[in-house]
């Protein structure tokens, strides 16, 4: 146990030097938990491996139950090794968000140290974007951009076609990480969030697939990433119905 309060359970031995350019990809649970179910596709799709699990005093008081079998809330970091030896790829998320802002603060710094230990060069955060849901496109919904990084954001909202988010708070470790990652060691990241009714911020068990597929898409489109055609919006119905 850390003096902050978690308990890490390392999977595997670590080397930053084996991982090749490697950047981050995290979704933690928040508005209709669009960024976790677009990690937890990823997860699957990509076959990745666990690296560190993180069991944290902050995290609600409480047992998962999963098929009958019981397990603590935890965060969690995996690992994909790119067979071309291109790009590899550290996937984070967690069961819960940190009851407190100070757990939140806590587990943030403690996972961007491993970040950076890691030797990630950029951060990429996938989340949602409350808005009227007769204001979304009922085809492709709309992802707002926001960077620690002028030229980065100016990147992608060049090529992907993204919105800025003019003003405005990223509340959770979805918004604290990249931050406190560029002001303590001065690593790039991106913030992506996409579009969903903003009704899920009063009833926490909607969710929403397309726009969680919408920001896989962008993924693919923007890091080459090895994302099943079946995974798209073209084919959304069919992954509502499964």
């Amino acid at each position: 146990m850390t003096p902050s309060g978690i308990r890490v359970i390392k999977h595997v031995d670590f080397n930053a030097d084996e991982f090749v350019d490697p950047i981050c990809i995290l979704g933690m649970p928040g508005i209709a938990d669009v960024g976790k179910f677009a990690i937890d596709s990823l997860i699957g799709q990509l076959d990745a491996k666990n690296f560190m699990d993180f069991i944290f005093d902050d995290y609600p008081a409480g047992a998962i139950v999963d098929d009958s079998l019981l397990s603590a809330p935890k965060a969690e970091i995996l690992y994909w090794k790119d067979p071309n030896h291109k790009r590899d790829i550290f996937l984070i998320t967690a069961d819960a968000q940190s009851l407190t802002p100070k757990g939140i603060y806590r587990i943030s710094n403690f996972l961007t140290e491993i970040i950076f230990q890691c030797k990630i060069k950029l951060i990429i955060a996938l989340g949602a974007y409350p808005v009227n849901g007769r204001k979304i496109d009922a085809n492709v919904p709309k992802i707002y951009a926001s960077s620690t990084n002028r030229e980065l954001l100016a990147k992608f909202l060049t090529k992907n076609n993204c919105k800025k988010i003019q003003k405005g708070v990223i509340i959770g470790a979805n918004g604290l990480i990249p931050t406190l990652a560029k002001a303590r060691f001065n690593l790039d990241g991106i913030v992506l969030l996409a579009e969903t009714d903003n009704i899920a911020m009063v009833n926490e068990d909607i969710t929403d697939l397309k726009a969680s597929i919408t920001l896989l898409e962008m993924l693919k489109k923007s890091f080459t990433l090895p994302i099943k055609k079946k995974y798209s919006l073209e084919n959304i119905d069919d992954i509502t119905k499964n």
